[in-house]
């Protein structure tokens, strides 16, 4: 066996390198074995970043990881989610939402996060989570369309999320050093902002290209600062009495409102008043306001959708795995981030509460940096906001460019995103997505203020966690066997809540811009749906959970509770080779009225050890010729030591529950040799070819002869050409006259109705949609064996009808095609007005529009040589009964004389001008074997020179009368 048809075994066993284990290459060994056991601790988290245009895989990281739960996850997560609202933003949404709806939406907000956060640690302890963070978690469950339209959202959510970082740092600075200040050394006009921005933008840039690394070890340390000025700022509530706060004159709302009231001094204060129950119940309640960052009046979407984008940090664990090297990510996520989020929670609520007993409304409203003017040290907190929100800002760099850099190695958008991957960093960082990343950051601080950009973040990211959710769900309902996580602490229950949650806050937040997201989101999933992935070998969710329904429903589908006025056909078409058989296949399709359509297969074989290799080399070859053909069909393919014995197999076993075959289409048994449709000229203007990719068909002709080893199997329209070479003129048929006839004989046994095509290899059904000239469908409801019940319908006529008449309910006969019912009579006989009327009041309670034709044939039946040939017991269906119950089968084959089977011919074709397709009634096949070949010959002689035949023969009742 070889190794590298394994591609698991390649990528353990690539950590073992070869040893020389003799007396002279021990201590090589022994190092080699010490580096293996290393190596194996982190095997499960070796990250592949895919594969380069010549789909050769390369390692985009080569470092070891060696981070822990603090410094990986719970410093990163609580960084990020404390990084601006502690510093710049509780007091705004205090000031505004008062302390009630502060703590409701701060529930809101914790309610989704940690029901997102349940999901997460689901998601990333079920398998190795590789580049790109949460799009891997998303793409590898739901699939590539809606994985890489997440993704593409994500990303930019990442970039709007880096750019309202940026402008939060830039409004602290502003604040602290601008206009009013002591220092005064900023200016506070937008385009003085956004180059300030861009300045901490290229800090960023600078800082991810050469010092990542360097920041991944200090994530820790700056942990420990913020929380070291958080605690200095808590002590300070409780050590500082009640003093005057400078409101800063960057708020240009509350000086030109208030310009009359003060003429001794430039500035106005808000008041700190230490603990007072007085603050604390004028901070109760809501008193929404003009925001002075912005001019807009707040409210409570607003404001929550402030506070909810300043606390989007959640995700920055998952992302870490990939961009940071956690060592054990299994471990490391559910515990940092759980610890990390309730610790947040508990901060948010304290500070929410000091904050409200403390300060009053006043200064609330119009210093959002107050939290300096209170603190025993003022610059502790212009220290601590600039270190975790440039934090923040080069984690949201990072994680952006792995998530772009991720969508190029899947190649989600094929080729469009390839340059994004031309070289990296020491570190492992795209250097190309890094630039486009920063590019884009740099268009987002055209926006503005931090308050003008978090709605879009809001949005953003609650999609992202819809997302999330959705995956987690889905998997959970879905069962899989392999869906077994190491979190056990989640259920499809919390999933679903935190789905709903995230989507009903997209509309909250604004309703606008959630529909023009998830308008994009699915806009981008159509895109994607229309083409293929390569590279998506991951699978999709959609499949287990079609999986799921499917059984479910099948279950229930009860074959005992089968009623007429629910009859559809359910059609096993036995296929020799697909090359001739294009037309009947396509043919059949438009017959199965939503029902099964299985294309059966045989292969006549003795049973060895190569015979499953053969099924599964072949097999894909006859899904990519259903795709292609746009049909709706199963494959069904078995062995056997004969033909007749797999058929046998089919018809028995084909299909499961209630969904079985229940009609039978067997090409016809003739000398003519198969047509090979395939390389025709006509099969390439099919619909279905045109709408594949570009072929060379004179390239593949002369292939014709040859192996087709070097075709591209993964592309469908070289797939098909695999199938094997039809048979020649000197060459035997595998199957023989009489097991033909017994496998006709074998279908009506098991209570199958039996269809035979012939010449379908003359059907032009492009023809038909492209010609404006109607064509006719014609049906001879007559068993030419006992002429005499020519005026009584049985129930194979009534099968007829109804093939027919499906056939007429679809494209393109539904609008080219006109149904023609042909009855046979006798001129002379007095009773011939009498049958027309009585076929066409049957038509009419059957609801089937069809032309009847009367057609006198005594010329024809006079030469029939052998007049007792009468059916003496025959299946008849008076057509003066309303009832369509089954009735009794007829006489077995009788042979009639070639004469009389020539002027039947002829008279058939005498009526087949502008005819696409004939429905002849099929006589039930021999008794007696030796009349096999007759019986062959019989049918042979009747179709020969028709257009496009089928022969029908029903076993049970398939129309109904009543309701």
């Amino acid at each position: 066996m070889k190794r590298d048809q394994f591609s698991i075994l390649n990528h353990h066993c690539s950590l073992y390198q070869p040893s020389d284990l003799s007396n002279d290459g021990e201590q090589q060994a022994e190092t080699s074995l010490q580096t293996s056991s290393q190596s194996n601790n982190s095997l499960s988290y070796t990250i592949m970043t895919g594969a380069n245009h010549n789909g050769m895989e390369s390692a985009s990281n080569n470092f070891k990881r060696t981070l822990q739960t603090i410094p990986g996850v719970f410093c990163p997560i609580a960084l990020s989610m404390l990084a601006i609202s502690i510093f710049m933003r509780i007091g705004f949404v205090l000031a505004h939402a008062g302390v009630l709806q502060t703590l409701l939406q701060l529930s809101l907000c914790f309610i989704i996060l940690f029901c997102t956060l349940l999901s997460v640690c689901s998601l990333s302890t079920n398998g190795a989570i590789e580049f790109g963070g949460i799009y891997h978690m998303i793409s590898r469950t739901l699939g590539p369309e809606f994985g890489g339209a997440i993704g593409v959202l994500f990303f930019f959510a990442q970039v709007i999320g880096n750019g309202q970082s940026v402008a939060a740092l830039v409004e602290a600075l502003v604040d602290s050093f601008g206009p009013g200040s002591k220092a005064n050394i900023f200016h506070g006009t937008h385009w003085w902002r956004f180059i300030y921005g861009t300045l901490i933008n290229i800090l960023s840039l600078i800082t991810c290209l050469f010092g990542s690394a360097l920041f991944s070890m200090a994530a820790f340390s700056i942990f420990i600062l913020v929380s070291f000025v958080y605690l200095m700022i808590v002590i300070s509530f409780f050590i500082r009495g009640p003093h005057l706060v400078l409101i800063p004159k960057v708020n240009i709302y509350a000086y030109n409102t208030e310009q009359l009231l003060y003429n001794k001094t430039d500035f106005l204060y808000g008041h700190f008043t230490s603990f007072s129950l007085t603050t604390l119940n004028e901070n109760m309640y809501s008193n929404y306001t003009i925001d002075y960052t912005t001019g807009d009046t707040m409210n409570f979407v607003t404001v929550f959708g402030v506070l909810f984008s300043s606390i989007i940090g959640l995700l920055a664990g998952a992302n870490r795995v990939e961009w940071g090297g956690l060592s054990n990510p299994n471990r490391s996520i559910p515990t940092g981030s759980i610890s990390a989020i309730i610790y947040v929670f508990i901060i948010y609520i304290i500070e929410t509460l000091l904050i409200a007993a403390t300060t009053d409304r006043y200064t609330l409203l119009n210093n959002y940096l107050f939290l300096q003017e209170i603190n025993i040290w003022q610059p502790f907190v212009t220290i601590g906001t600039i270190f975790a929100v440039f934090s923040a800002c080069l984690s949201s760099l990072i994680g952006a460019s792995r998530i772009l850099e991720a969508l190029s190695i899947d190649e989600i958008f094929g080729s469009l995103l390839r340059w994004i991957r031309i070289g990296t960093t020491n570190r492992g960082n795209p250097v190309a997505a890094v630039f486009l990343t920063f590019i884009l950051v740099e268009l987002t601080l055209l926006i503005g203020s931090l308050n003008k950009i978090a709605r879009i973040v809001t949005i953003f990211f609650l999609l992202a966690y819809f997302a999330v959710n959705l995956s987690c769900m889905a998997l959970a309902l879905a069962s899989t066997p392999n869906f077994r996580p190491s979190f056990k602490y989640f259920s499809w229950h919390t999933a679903l809540i935190g789905a709903i949650g995230s989507i009903i806050m997209c509309f909250i937040v604004s309703t606008s811009y959630a529909s023009i997201a998830i308008g994009i989101v699915i806009g981008l999933i159509a895109m994607l749906h229309l083409r293929d992935f390569p590279r998506a070998s991951w699978g999709s969710i959609s499949q287990a959970l079609i999986f799921h329904q499917v059984r479910k429903y099948l279950l229930l589908l009860d074959p005992r509770k089968e009623h007429v006025k629910f009859w559809r056909p359910q059609i096993l078409l036995l296929v020799s080779n697909p090359r001739s058989s294009i037309n009947l296949i396509d043919f059949v399709n438009d017959m199965k009225k939503g029902g099964l359509f299985i294309l059966g297969h045989v292969k006549k074989n003795h049973m060895n050890d190569d015979l499953n290799d053969l099924f599964i080399e072949e097999y894909p070859h006859w899904v990519s010729l259903i795709n292609l053909m746009k049909i709706k069909a199963f494959v069904d393919m078995t062995s056997a030591s004969n033909i007749r014995d797999g058929v046998a197999q089919l018809m028995r076993l084909s299909g499961l529950g209630g969904l079985r075959p229940n009609t039978i289409i067997l090409g016809f048994y003739d000398r003519t040799l198969p047509e090979d449709k395939l390389f025709s000229c006509s099969s390439h203007k099919r619909r279905w070819f045109r709408s594949s990719s570009f072929i060379n068909t004179s390239a593949l002709r002369q292939r014709r002869s040859s192996t087709m080893e070097n075709i591209d199997t993964t592309n469908d329209i070289y797939s098909i050409f695999h199938f094997p070479k039809l048979r020649q003129e000197d060459e035997e048929k595998e199957l023989d006259i009489y097991s033909y006839v017994q496998i006709i004989k074998d279908a009506l046994y098991l209570n199958k109705s039996v269809c035979l095509a012939r010449n379908f290899s003359l059907l032009q059904k492009d023809e038909i949609d492209s010609n404006q000239k109607k064509v006719f469908i014609d049906i001879w409801p007559v068993n030419f064996i006992f002429p005499e019940t020519s005026t009584q319908f049985d129930v194979t006529c009534l099968y007829m009808f109804q093939l027919a008449t499906i056939l007429s309910m679809v494209k393109p006969w539904k609008t080219r095609a006109i149904l023609r019912v042909f009855l046979c009579i006798d001129a002379i006989n007095e009773n011939a007005l009498r049958a027309h009327y009585y076929l066409d009041e049957l038509l009419n309670q059957l609801r089937i529009n069809a032309q009847t034709r009367m057609i006198a044939w005594e010329n024809v039946t006079s030469l029939l040589n052998n007049p007792s040939t009468i059916n003496q017991d025959p299946a008849i269906i008076p057509i003066e009964q309303e009832s369509t119950t089954i009735a009794a089968s007829s006489n077995s084959f009788v042979d009639v004389n070639d004469d009389y089977i020539r002027g039947i011919n002829e008279l058939i074709r005498q009526q087949c001008d502008n005819t696409s397709c004939v429905y002849l009634y099929l006589p039930r096949p021999p008794r007696d074997q030796i009349l096999s070949e007759r019986y062959i010959r019989f049918l042979d002689m009747l179709s020969i020179g028709l257009p496009p035949t089928l022969f029908v023969h029903g076993v049970s009742s398939v129309t109904c009368t009543r309701l």
